[in-house]
Formats: C-alpha cells, structure tokens, sequence
C-alpha cells in the first residue's frame, strides 16, 4: 500500500513540475520559469483588433490587426508561449498606388515585414511591437502603439537599422522603409 501512495506521488510530483505557469502580458520572460505561458486574460490586445488607418506624408497606412493565442517563443535559452497581436499592413501613396503591403504574407517560411508584440505596459494602455524590417532586415525595429481612446491609438516606430550592408546584401532590392518613422501618428478606427 506504502509503495502505491509513494507511486500516485511522485506521478503527481512530476506532472506539478511541468504544469505550465500562467502570467500576465507584462511580466519579464528573464525571470520567468520555462514553459511560461504570457496569456491575454484581461484583454488587453483585444482593443487593437480589426482595421485602423492614417495619413502620413501623403501616404495612407491601412494596419489588419489581428491576436494569436498560444504562440510558442524562445528567449534566454528558454521555451515560452504568449498571446500576440499580428499587425498586416498596406501603404499606399498619394495616388492609391501600393508602395509596400503584407496583407497577403504568412510569415511562416518569410519574417520580412513581421509585425508582432505582446509585451503591454502602462496598465495595459501601450503595447510594443517589433517589426522584422524589410529586405536584408532594414528599418528592424521597435513599434509601439498608445490608446487615445476608443476609436484611435498613436503610433511611434524607432528603426535600429535603416541601411543596407553592401557585402551581403545584393544592390538590386528595394531598402526603402516604408512604414512611418514617427511618433504620436494617429490611427482610427475603420
């Protein structure tokens, strides 16, 4: 009998040590346990839903955003998972001509032109982001969109890289960053 409860035990032993701990979107994955789970449970993306535009230097910016829940990630050698908002998006100019668009990307086998984050701060009032860049990684970068009120949200975007290596990145594409590179743009809702 002594040998049956020490086995239901340490079965119940081993299953608490894997149990996957639930945090909210604000909290640090370095100090996290692994297989942490970064979910969405007041919320908080779900503000940022659906399709939103701007005007900036006579181009309009159309933003689909949209949430995936249970996206597995790796960070400080550890394996986590987290809600995040996917933001899709098409600039066009002046003349309705598409400059650059990732309405249609998957983002499975190609990152470029990636905008995802989850990270929430201020109450849950501001989420930041972080764009992959475009060609060879150019305009990589933070995102970080601020609630106004119900119908709009600022945007600031702070590129890292805005140019080219000229050793591995071949002459004949296209590095122009598209996206603004400004702050306190204002989206509205559409």
């Amino acid at each position: 009998m002594k040998q049956i409860l020490f086995i239901n035990f340490f079965i119940i032993f081993l299953f608490s040590c894997n149990a996957q701990q639930v945090l909210p979107l604000n909290n640090s994955a370095y100090s996290s346990p692994t297989n942490s789970y970064f979910k969405d449970s007041n919320g908080e993306l779900d503000y940022y839903l659906g399709n939103w535009k701007a005007v900036f230097q006579n181009r309009v910016i159309i933003l689909d955003i949209s949430k995936e829940t249970k996206v597995p990630f790796e960070m400080f050698d550890k394996k986590f998972f987290r809600d995040q908002i996917r933001v899709r998006y098409v600039i066009k100019n002046s003349n309705g001509l598409i400059l650059e668009s990732s309405l249609n990307k998957d983002f499975f086998n190609d990152i470029k032109l990636s905008i995802r984050g989850f990270k929430t701060q201020l109450n849950g009032n501001e989420v930041s982001l972080i764009f992959s860049g475009g060609n060879c990684s150019v305009g990589i970068g933070k995102i970080v969109f601020k609630k106004i009120n119900p119908t709009q949200f600022s945007w600031g975007y702070y590129p890292g890289t805005t140019s080219r290596n000229d050793i591995s990145c071949p002459p004949n594409l296209d590095y122009t960053i598209y996206l603004p590179e400004t702050e306190n743009l204002v989206f509205t809702k559409q």
